[in-house]
């Protein structure tokens, strides 16, 4: 099978290593081709194709790029990823994903079969045309990984208003112990300036953003998740199949995933309140959590989830055909 992947984007973060991880395991039985930025061809293990996708969507010069390549390539799958993308393509064959939850859906509508991170972001699609598809971890990422004794509770993620990794800034005590947020973004400044705001600068330290998500994993005593909108966040499936507990926000699907005890509602006071109540009793967080544990390794791996994108594929391929 030909499969071709397309996203537009000026970040590596979440959707972009969904695409990155799905491409390659595809790539180990299937003729795969991902087309996107240059900026992030280094970072793919498939094989990539280097189009400015991050141009005006109305431009023609990224119309006929596209064009020429798809004819070029002639795949037999064709899956676009975010609204942008899938708003440009047009064939048969058309599969797409949706990252988060979005107000109009009006794109994904078009293409034949919808992937979604959430059911809050199948919310407005038929459901004879979409299924929920939970993130996943990719094993290979994580051969090395031993934990170590915990030094500090982890932030892991962009900083970025959707994230809002303020609201876990004003939700910290130093009593609490260290916190380690790891990410850039837009919002680094900020938070720098609000850390010394409020006298936290010796407990909340921040990192640049890494590719070795187990060394951060392997000393976090728990992580933390402020978000206002999420779909299936990844670093949520690594932490709990590294075994570290997860304190979350309920957005997209998380309340699906953790036990009820361990999530707020996307406000700062209930957030707030989460935090403090298990800042004391954190030692109990892994046996609450285990079958969460359990349950990434068990439905959540990266081949696991990949052979179910497969097989909708071959459904449809099937029913092209007759």
């Amino acid at each position: 099978m030909k499969i071709l992947h397309l996203f537009s984007s000026k970040v590596f973060a979440g959707l972009e290593r969904h695409v990155e991880e799905l491409s390659y395991e595809q790539s180990k039985s299937h003729q795969v081709v991902v087309i996107g930025p240059e900026r992030f061809k280094d970072k793919f293990r498939a094989n990539y194709t280097t189009i400015n996708t991050n141009q005006w969507r109305y431009s023609p010069l990224l119309w006929l790029e596209l064009r020429d390549a798809m004819a070029r390539i002639n795949p037999d799958v064709v899956h676009t990823h975010g609204q942008k993308m899938t708003n440009i393509i047009k064939t048969d064959s058309h599969f797409s994903t949706i990252h988060g939850t979005k107000k109009n859906v009006a794109a994904f509508k078009k293409s034949q079969f919808i992937f979604g991170a959430s059911k809050k972001s199948l919310e407005k699609i038929p459901k004879q045309k979409s299924m929920v598809l939970e993130n996943w971890v990719d094993e290979s990422r994580f051969c090395n990984f031993k934990k170590k004794s915990p030094e500090y509770f982890l932030y892991l993620g962009r900083f970025e208003p959707v994230k809002n990794p303020e609201r876990l800034i004003r939700a910290w005590n130093s009593k609490y112990g260290k916190l380690l947020m790891v990410g850039s973004g837009q919002l680094e400044n900020n938070l720098i300036t609000l850390i010394g705001e409020l006298g936290l600068s010796d407990c909340i330290k921040i990192q640049s953003e890494t590719e070795d998500i187990g060394s951060v994993l392997s000393k976090a005593q728990a992580l933390i998740i402020s978000s206002d909108r999420e779909g299936s966040p990844k670093v949520l499936y690594e932490s709990l199949y590294c075994k570290v507990p997860v304190l979350s926000t309920n957005c997209g699907n998380i309340g699906d995933v953790l036990p009820k005890e361990c999530v707020a509602d996307a406000n700062d006071e209930s957030f707030k309140l989460l935090i403090k109540k298990w800042m004391d009793r954190v030692d109990e967080l892994p046996s609450i959590q285990n079958d969460c544990f359990d349950n990434i390794v068990s439905n959540n791996l990266l081949s696991i989830q990949t052979q179910k994108v497969i097989e909708k594929y071959q459904e449809f391929l099937s029913m092209a055909s007759k």
